[in-house]
């Protein structure tokens, strides 16, 4: 019996059930993990070490969004949240290289990277007018505007008053802006279960929406705060 299940086994379901697996389960840690350093003591061993938690699930995350794309079929939605997948691991990978080198210069690891985002912002870009879909080309010009911001940026690691550019200051947009984006992913994909079927259409709106507005306005309150404690114009 256990050698007729071995050999009728559909060994295909399983190239996509494991990446499923691990894409469900990278976002849960990533979920948590990034908690950690927003409500903790900043700088501190617990900040650190469930920061990079949180960049090594996000780097899981995009990459099985990514296999997944290539292995089912392919619809707007799943190339809509594999962007945003791409898009978020981006912003994390980002921020930690900032706090983890402490500098703006680009490494080749930072230009590969970059390269990689550029050229899915692109794609997103593309789709958005080829499918006449918002949200698609609105994700896709922002990682353009990231990606050729920090392409260009990287480069000139000089603010123009002469002073260094503290780290700080792409760290946490950055960092922040990331967890935003993997938990409107979270939302919006489990909103539909949540929500009865007489949910009027506007929550589904605002689930998009609500995490931008709120964690954006945290985010300036932070970089102002920072702002005021380094004197910081």
């Amino acid at each position: 019996m256990l050698a007729a299940f071995f050999f009728s086994f559909d060994y295909t379901d399983l190239a996509v059930i494991v990446p499923r697996l691990m894409h469900i389960g990278a976002g849960a840690v990533a979920l948590f993990a990034g908690l950690v350093p927003m409500l903790g003591r900043k700088g501190g061993v617990w900040h650190r070490r469930a920061g990079r938690v949180y960049v090594g699930a996000m780097i899981i995350v995009a990459v099985t969004a990514l296999i997944l794309t290539a292995l089912l079929p392919l619809t707007a939605a799943r190339l809509f949240l594999t962007g945003i997948a791409v898009f978020s691991f981006y912003l994390s990978f980002s921020g930690w290289r900032a706090a983890a080198r402490r500098t703006h210069a680009l490494a080749p690891l930072d230009k590969a990277v970059v390269v990689l985002v550029l050229l899915v912002g692109l794609a997103m870009l593309g789709a958005g007018v080829y499918w006449q879909a918002i949200l698609f080309g609105f994700f896709g010009v922002l990682m353009l505007a990231n990606a050729s911001f920090d392409a260009r940026g990287l480069l000139r690691p000089v603010a123009p008053e002469g002073r260094p550019i503290p780290w700080i200051f792409r760290h946490i947009p950055r960092m922040g802006g990331s967890y935003i984006a993997t938990f409107t992913a979270f939302l919006v994909v489990n909103l539909g279960r949540w929500l009865p079927e007489a949910a009027p259409a506007w929550l589904g709106t605002a689930g998009w929406i609500a995490p931008a507005i709120i964690g954006g306005w945290l985010i300036r309150r932070t970089v102002r705060a920072w702002k005021t404690k380094l004197n910081v114009a």
